[in-house]
């Protein structure tokens, strides 16, 4: 399994970090996102999968602009970024603005398992395994 993957992205929506990323053997495209604290996929992503929400599991999500709602949660089976695979990930699904044309947000749950490393000028997100303690 390797330690570490350089995933070659691009930049949108006035600098953003979209990188491709596989889940359950499908490829899309996740807008990088440090201040989420939790990924997130399109009900279109959940709807084409056929994954299936956590029953009775809501997480309480508090944007910027707008008022708090309850978003649902399901579990990705597989996920991958770039080499590195992961499996059972917590997710909230999420309906995204069209304009964005993004299928997901990576968030903290996924990222904060790595060192992380964004390259701008080559739109390059680079993630290293944390060292098991």
């Amino acid at each position: 399994m390797p330690s570490a993957s350089r995933i070659r992205g691009r930049l949108a929506h006035g600098g953003v970090l979209l990188v491709p990323v596989r889940v359950e053997g499908q490829d899309f495209e996740f807008l990088l996102d440090t201040g989420a604290a939790y990924t997130a996929v399109s009900q279109d992503v959940i709807t084409l999968l056929d994954i299936p929400l956590v029953p009775r599991q809501t997480v309480a999500i508090a944007p910027a602009h707008g008022q708090v709602f309850q978003a649902p949660q399901a579990t990705i089976r597989a996920l991958r970024i770039g080499g590195l695979h992961l499996t059972a990930v917590t997710a909230l699904v999420l309906d995204f603005p069209s304009i964005l044309k993004i299928d997901g947000v990576l968030g903290m749950n996924i990222l904060r398992q790595f060192h992380m490393t964004l390259e701008p000028d080559t739109a390059t997100l680079v993630l290293r395994r944390l060292a098991v303690r």
